[in-house]
């Protein structure tokens, strides 16, 4: 494998990666999933076509892989957890009631 089919394959690996993360959020928050997998067919299918024009096997399967290597990133990508900062990032971004704990040492003081 080449150098520019191996650029190919890695592309196709990291977009499908990100896609797929987009992909199960926009599924879990109960968005449009179709919008991650058409940017991640944009990107993956010119891959491929550059992979054919490119492949110097005789048999010419080289798309193959890349092709593989889309469809499996962008499932593995929709399949892996979100990662710990994710989650407490959303966390922090939870409006919680005002808490009273200057008043409620204020007046124990005061009545002791």
């Amino acid at each position: 494998m080449t150098f520019p089919l191996m650029l190919c394959a890695m592309i196709a690996l990291f977009s499908g990666l990100h896609f797929g993360r987009r992909f199960a959020q926009a599924h879990r928050d109960g968005g449009n999933i179709v919008l991650p997998a058409l940017a991640h067919g944009v990107i993956a299918a010119p891959l491929m076509v550059l992979t054919v024009l490119m492949d110097p096997t005789e048999a010419g399967l080289l798309w193959m892989a890349v092709a593989l290597t889309a469809l499996m990133s962008l499932a593995l990508g929709a399949l892996l957890p979100a990662p710990a900062a994710a989650g407490r990032a959303a966390r922090q971004n939870v409006a919680l009631a005002p808490q009273r704990v200057a008043e409620t040492a204020a007046r124990s003081s005061s009545a002791a």
